[in-house]
């Protein structure tokens, strides 16, 4: 289980739906007019056909209530209820009205929203929305999927995001030629397998593959309810048997492990770990032994790993066991998976005939999957040899010169606030250095200590006066988080000489980066800072970093212009 919801609100009242419901009830009563007086009928069988803006408002205000409602409700009770056309009268209402792919999705996330918050987060529980799930079905066809003859498997099924569109797309294929109901049900559990930790959301998933064979394509109930394609199984458990598949399809869970379940976990995933292991690399890695030579694996996954330092083994074994056919970024980073601010990409691999031990700099298809749905040609994406980042199309600065050649080295902030507040003063003292803190750093790109300090009301720090993490020359403060929403991804300031003598040194909160000079004839702060604010940085940060946090090694290994000379 996991994937994305998106979020809503409505009144589970059978009586009359909140304030909060009423434009979306008009909005539907506007679209269900025009349908009546074209002759069309409204029901689960034949819903409106929606905007997807207008899917995402629905969805967002049906979501909003249930989280209000969350403990008081059976989440699998109540999903049951819906999926049988048995929900409260309004909400029953608003999920038949959608289109069918939607519909189920609406129902998924909202048993990710009723359940126990520490539940969702152990599993990593985001639900694919349909358009993401219709991108990649064609991207994997286009690379080769042929889906009236190869097997595919979902190894993290829950909602059956991807299992019910491919049955639809399947059986349709199908009876097109004429298959009849028994054949149809003794070849869908051939060609589509799923498996799913969460044994209620493997509940939910058969559910709604039986609906929608029932509801969509008139089959027999009783005949239907023998099939259940999504099986209660951990993919990742050691020495499973992954089934007879072609290719695999899915979106795995985003869930860095804890210390104590990386620990369990690297001595199978060594090959991969350079870092605290993330279940979706597990996932990939995993895949690439379950399906034959020639066989794809299509999946979503957060886009941390292009270029984050943690996923460098993970890239190079990668490159080694499988193509890289193409690589498509999601527009937008919020408002996809439910609760998930996170840069998303597709990502589609071919394994190899046998693994190679080095793979050499290559090339990938990409494009990006627009808000509106709209798919557009991007480039080629550079696959770094050796575990170096992968970068996305665009243009390289001129020049191409690191922070090594600029004759600096970056280290993150050594304070974290939160952990060691009793060490935060108001006002300057003996044996207290100014804390520069990540509002210091202006979008103009300005020092302002003071507009740092007032963030917190706390502008200063008490540190031994030898304190290797005490800065004592001019340097540089980088933001060390950033988003997609910012005019520019990255924020530097020049920290002056006269400002870090006056006060003995500086010292740096955890959420900037400081870069300071490693040799005497390194060009000035000022100099740096305006390279680092140029808008060619920030789009060859935009390359190489899927996340919204900035790591020192990142930044190191970016392509800055050449310094002047």
């Amino acid at each position: 289980m996991h994937k994305g919801d998106l979020s809503v609100s409505v009144s589970l009242s059978e009586t009359r739906p909140s304030d909060t419901l009423s434009v979306v009830t008009e909005q539907y009563s506007d679209l269900a007019l025009s349908h009546a007086q074209a002759g069309t009928e409204v029901s689960a069988a034949q819903p409106l056909r929606m905007p997807l803006a207008l899917i995402g408002q629905t969805l967002t205000r049906l979501l909003t209530s249930y989280r209000r409602r969350r403990g008081t409700v059976e989440p699998l009770a109540h999903c049951l209820e819906l999926i049988g056309g048995r929900g409260p009268s309004v909400v029953q209402l608003l999920v038949d009205s959608l289109p069918h792919a939607w519909s189920d999705h609406a129902i998924a996330s909202i048993y990710a929203v009723l359940m126990p918050r520490d539940r969702r987060k152990q599993l990593g529980a985001y639900f694919t929305p349909p358009h993401l799930v219709d991108h990649l079905v064609w991207r994997l066809q286009a690379c080769g999927m042929d889906l009236g003859r190869d097997r595919l498997r979902d190894p993290a099924a829950g909602g059956a995001a991807f299992l019910v569109p491919l049955a639809r797309l399947m059986i349709s294929e199908w009876r097109s030629a004429g298959a009849t109901d028994l054949e149809i049900l003794t070849r869908l559990p051939i060609r589509l397998l799923g498996s799913e930790i969460e044994p209620e959301l493997a509940i939910i998933a058969n559910a709604l593959l039986h609906r929608m064979l029932v509801k969509e394509f008139g089959i027999d109930a009783e005949k239907a309810a023998g099939i259940g394609l999504v099986q209660t199984d951990d993919s990742l458990a050691e020495g499973r048997t992954n089934g007879d598949v072609d290719h695999e399809i899915g979106n795995p869970p985003f869930l860095r492990l804890s210390r104590l379940d990386h620990a369990q976990a690297r001595p199978r995933f060594a090959d991969i770990s350079s870092g605290r292991l993330n279940l979706y690399a597990m996932f990939v890695r995993r895949a690439l032994e379950a399906v034959p030579v020639g066989g794809l694996v299509g999946y979503i996954l957060p886009a941390s790993f292009l270029g984050g330092p943690e996923f460098s083994l993970f890239r190079r074994r990668v490159l080694q066991l499988a193509e890289v056919l193409a690589i498509d970024m999601v527009e937008k980073r919020s408002d996809v998976f439910l609760d998930a601010i996170q840069d998303a990409c597709f990502l589609i691999l071919r394994r190899r005939r046998a693994p190679i031990d080095v793979a050499p700099p290559t090339l990938a298809r990409s494009g990006i999957l627009q808000r509106d749905g709209r798919f557009e040609v991007f480039g080629l994406v550079e696959l770094g040899a050796s575990g170096a980042p992968w970068r996305l199309p665009g243009e390289s600065c001129k020049g191409e010169a690191t922070l090594t050649d600029w004759g600096y080295r970056g280290s993150i902030g050594y304070l974290v606030a939160n952990r060691q507040a009793e060490r935060l003063h108001v006002e300057a003292g003996e044996g207290r250095f100014p804390l520069i803190w990540a509002k210091a750093v202006t979008t103009e790109g300005s020092f302002d200590f003071a507009r740092g300090a007032a963030f917190k009301d706390r502008g200063w720090v008490a540190a031994p006066p030898d304190a290797p993490y005490v800065v004592r020359q001019a340097c540089v403060a980088v933001q060390r988080t950033s988003s997609r929403g910012q005019n520019r991804r990255l924020n530097a300031a020049a920290i002056p000489e006269d400002f870090v003598h006056t006060h003995g040194g500086i010292v740096g909160e955890n959420h900037v980066i400081l870069l300071v000079p490693t040799r005497t004839d390194a060009p000035p702060p000022e100099e740096l800072a305006r390279a680092l604010n140029e808008q060619a940085a920030s789009e060859e940060l935009d390359r190489i970093c899927g996340s919204a946090s900035i790591s020192v090694r990142l930044l190191e290994s970016m392509r800055l212009r050449k310094p002047p000379t």
